[in-house]
């Protein structure tokens, strides 16, 4: 059985969580200099790519496209661009590259939240 003080404690971080969810879910919401591997490793998961895609992975998605991206900076500019945000239209559920990696952030911060033990 859990107790008070841990339930309050629960309580605190889904209260938490869901004031950063209503921040992100704005247009206004930017997110920049997150970096390649970063992405790779723990936003845009196999999963995540399974279920918002047409790829299993997010470097099947890079080799599917028209982009050569080797490194971070082939990256940045590749993201940076409107060409990016017009294949991710075509071949996700996004509506550009912004709310793709909003939604990742989204999800794993929910991971991370319900794989904590109180």
């Amino acid at each position: 059985m859990k107790s008070e003080a841990d339930e309050s404690k629960l309580r605190k971080r889904m209260d938490d969580l869901h004031k950063n969810i209503d921040i992100m879910k704005g247009d206004k919401f930017r997110i920049t200099n997150i970096n390649l591997d970063y992405i790779k490793k723990e936003l845009l998961t196999p999963i995540l790519m399974e279920k918002h895609t047409k790829f299993s992975s997010f470097d099947m998605m890079i080799k599917s496209s028209e982009f050569k991206i080797e490194n971070e900076l082939e990256f940045k500019d590749a993201s940076n661009s409107t060409k990016w945000n017009e294949y991710i239209i075509k071949s996700t559920e996004f509506k550009n590259w912004n709310e793709m990696l909003r939604i990742a952030v989204l999800e794993r911060a929910t991971r991370k939240l319900m794989s904590k033990k109180v």
